[in-house]
């Protein structure tokens, strides 16, 4: 096995293991329809750059998945999970460097970006992956203004554990 795969495959089971058992109950402990912290789409955001895009929307597909499930939402995570897993590369080259990544960054990740670039490209991700979640929960645009209003209150509680993740584990592959 790719010594690479091993720490994406830890990082998959720890924090689809994190969504379901823990955060997911302290929503339901909450009872709040705006407490919404969806952790899970760092496994996305840390697949290595070089991966190709469709293997990158399998995976994406693949953890929410396995998010949906325990939750009850057939689909919906795995949606959100293959769209931001196309909408990756993107995000990447709206914040990074005019000339790309070299080789040497494996993830985007605080280890291989900085702090600032790191917390812009992690913003703009996860903005684009509450948008999708919450806009494919309504199922609907009539919603509109509810649908910015929860993906904006999930992104700041979803922002506070994402630093507190990187900070803890800052991966380097």
């Amino acid at each position: 096995m790719n010594s690479s795969l091993i720490p994406s495959i830890w990082r998959f089971l720890g924090l689809v293991a994190v969504q379901t058992l823990l955060l997911k109950q302290m929503g339901a402990a909450v009872d709040s329809i705006y407490f919404n912290v969806l952790l899970y789409p760092l496994f996305v955001l840390f697949l290595p750059m070089e991966l190709s895009a469709p293997i990158a929307v399998l995976l994406g597909f693949a953890v929410g998945m396995a998010v949906d499930l325990p939750y009850g939402t057939p689909g919906v995570h795995a949606s959100a999970g293959a769209f931001s897993a196309f909408a990756k590369p993107i995000v990447i080259a709206v914040v990074g460097p005019k000339g790309g990544f070299t080789s040497k960054e494996l993830i985007f990740s605080p280890h291989h970006v900085s702090w600032q670039t790191f917390l812009q490209g992690s913003s703009l991700f996860f903005f684009l992956h509450l948008f999708w979640y919450f806009s494919v929960d309504a199922f609907t645009f009539v919603y509109f203004s509810s649908i910015i209003f929860k993906t904006v209150a999930a992104l700041f509680l979803t922002m506070i554990f994402v630093v507190l993740y990187a900070a803890m584990f800052n991966p380097k592959r």
